[in-house]
């Protein structure tokens, strides 16, 4: 039950936002029905909610059914329907929180907003190609740890935190915002300890230039609007060995992210809003068997889009089919021998998926 959100409805209404905020819950079969009571509150309150039960969401996809039926029920990517209700909406920045993110004192709303302004200031390049946002927090007990996604090959590695100079035109595209209490790592890095963040340390915003990526969850982040067709949370839960691929959604999204930004003004960005994580009960255990497969292929899928994907189109819905055509043209017969059928055919699915979603998203541009 998402009781979050009013404590979203204080800090927004605190910080005078209340104007500029519409939100939409996505709810699965799961959802308690009193949830569509406390949007209704939320609204008489000022802050603007609507709930997409699944019948809700049912008809809603009528609009886009191809894209529509490869959204499983009960699973993350349904978000992707609020974000396209988001689009239609007219809205300038897109901020996707999950309800285990408490906003702190600060700004929340206002932070993100920096998101789709020009950026003037220098940018940070790593040499690996890769940066660790986690550096920037401050952890009981200290010990190196990376945010979910990140290229298990570079782990040994550490931050240089060297700088380049501005460049012309430059936009933040997309802006992750980090986290006190539980980080966003993944399931290996907590079945070896308890991790508590107990402070951000690192910068206010952090830009970094196309060269170097990062791990972009779907928990606090937020993307402007000309990159919402470019941001999709990649359908999961297709069937593999031990089970069905899930919680790396967002994560191959924002890996597909910063590969369409590629040759534009857009860069991605790290900093404010900290939220408090009050990470959901999970069973790491059940996370490790539903990430493996996601983590035994993250490594090569960006490797493979740094090195060999060229968008070249103007268009961000064309950039994103290119991207969808990259994945059946070189992605696929590049895929390591290692790699079981069934996630051949989840990479084939996802291109299909990618081609859907830019079809969906030109519906509302």
């Amino acid at each position: 039950m998402p009781r979050v959100l009013y404590d979203y409805l204080d800090n927004i209404r605190a910080h005078g936002q209340l104007d500029q905020v519409k939100i939409w819950i996505v709810g699965d079969k799961k959802t308690p029905s009193r949830v569509s009571g406390m949007a209704e509150d939320l609204t008489r309150s000022g802050l603007d909610t609507e709930f997409l039960d699944v019948d809700a969401q049912e008809r809603w996809g009528r609009r886009c059914p191809d894209f529509y039926s490869r959204l499983p029920l009960n699973d993350e990517t349904r978000r992707n329907i609020g974000y396209l209700c988001a689009l239609e909406a007219g809205c300038e920045v897109l901020i996707s929180i999950d309800d285990d993110n408490y906003p702190g004192p600060l700004d929340f709303v206002g932070a993100h907003l920096k998101t789709g302004t020009a950026w003037t200031g220098p940018l940070v390049a790593e040499p690996s190609g890769f940066y660790n946002i986690c550096e920037h927090l401050e952890l009981s007990a200290p010990r190196p740890v990376y945010s979910r996604g990140f290229p298990f090959m570079l782990r040994d590695l550490k931050n240089t935190g060297r700088q380049t100079p501005p460049v012309p035109d430059a936009r933040i595209g997309v802006n992750t915002g980090l986290w006190t209490g539980a980080p966003d790592i993944d399931a290996v890095t907590w079945l070896n300890g308890r991790v508590e963040s107990l402070a951000y340390t690192g910068a206010e915003t952090a830009v970094l230039s196309h060269s170097t990526w990062m791990p972009v969850n779907g928990q606090n982040v937020s993307v402007a609007r000309d990159l919402i067709a470019a941001w999709l949370c990649v359908p999961m839960g297709w069937p593999v060995p031990g089970g069905r691929i899930q919680r790396y959604g967002d994560i191959w999204g924002g890996y597909f992210l910063q590969a369409v930004m590629q040759g534009t003004g857009f860069h991605a960005a790290f900093g404010a809003p900290v939220v408090d994580h009050r990470r959901n009960p999970h069973n790491c255990m059940d996370d490790i068997r539903v990430e493996y497969w996601g983590m035994m292929l993250t490594d090569w899928l960006v490797n493979i889009l740094k090195s060999d994907f060229n968008p070249a189109a103007a268009a961000v819905t064309d950039r994103v089919r290119e991207l969808s055509a990259f994945l059946e043209a070189a992605a696929l017969p590049a895929i390591p021998s290692w790699c079981p059928e069934d996630m051949t055919a989840f990479l084939r699915w996802t291109a299909g998926n990618l081609s859907a979603w830019a079809d969906a998203c030109d519906l509302y541009l």
